[in-house]
């Protein structure tokens, strides 16, 4: 369990909250501790009379878990943070892991404490927020567990991270909690492969003849044409088309007519692969 992600601070402690399992007592924020419903109707059920200062509330956790339930009442998590991306082609977002919950920590502490305490609002869009951030490196756990408690937002940004499902075993697929959950990342993948490859095949080099190169024309249509044939039967759902092309270019270093036409292609071919629908939520319907 990372201490980076469980330590909070209280700056007014008002307020005494003890592990009845290990005896760890806290200082917490009274006020704090109403951000969770569970505290809120308590706290509204308690006698008035009674001093705060002589206060001390017990609760059924390991002093850990106790200190994972403080951190969130006490703070908003902070975001992650988004990395900047290089060149001019498209990547899904990918973010700084320093600032991303692991997702062990995520789901079965925080989400856990959060449903058991009925966690405010904000705090819940801040754990979201840290759901999606783990999309890109485990793609298929957050798609499954979004699914499961009904994120389809969540979901559906995750479902542009699954790798091709053949790829999975058995019991990786097992992550996916219905058949209709599986279906709709059939549906989308194959959506991508078909118009990855009807884009690419139907994509020229000099395309209505437009910036063709009088002396080497057939040689930059025949090149073309090869390294796309060769690529459009490897295509999957999450190829950069228009990357696997761009290598291309270096064929055509010494003519710089076909140099540039075959880069006025490649960039075309990377705005119309951004345009194919990438998440479920794009996906038209069937």
């Amino acid at each position: 369990m990372s201490n980076s992600w469980i330590t909070y601070r209280c700056d007014k402690p008002d307020f005494k909250v003890r592990s009845s399992i290990d005896g760890t007592t806290h200082l917490v924020s009274r006020t704090a501790l109403l951000n969770s419903e569970v505290f809120r109707d308590m706290f509204a059920c308690c006698d008035p009379q009674i001093s705060e200062s002589e206060e001390v509330l017990e609760l059924q956790e390991k002093g850990g878990e106790l200190t994972a339930l403080l951190r969130l009442l006490h703070g908003p998590l902070v975001p992650p943070a988004v990395l900047p991306q290089g060149g001019t082609r498209f990547q899904p977002t990918q973010y700084d892991p320093a600032t991303v919950i692991p997702l062990p920590l995520l789901l079965s502490l925080f989400f856990r404490l959060a449903d058991k305490y009925v966690l405010v609002e904000p705090i819940m869009a801040g754990l979201r927020l840290q759901l999606r951030a783990n999309a890109p490196v485990h793609p298929l756990e957050v798609y499954g567990f979004a699914t499961l408690h009904d994120m389809e937002w969540e979901a559906s940004e995750a479902s542009q991270y699954v790798l091709p499902l053949s790829s999975y075993s058995f019991e990786e697929i097992k992550l996916i909690p219905n058949v209709i959950a599986y279906h709709k990342l059939v549906r989308l993948q194959d959506f991508r492969r078909k118009a990855l490859r009807e884009l690419l095949l139907g994509e020229d080099i000099f395309p209505h003849d437009y910036g063709e190169c009088a002396s080497h024309r057939e040689q930059a249509v025949d090149s073309w044409d090869r390294q796309r044939k060769a690529l459009v039967g490897r295509i999957e759902s999450a190829t950069d088309v228009a990357g696997e092309m761009d290598a291309l270019t270096d064929v055509f270093l010494d003519c710089k007519t076909c140099h540039k036409a075959c880069r006025a292609a490649v960039d075309m071919l990377a705005y119309k692969c951004r345009r194919i629908p990438r998440i479920l939520d794009q996906l038209p319907e069937a």
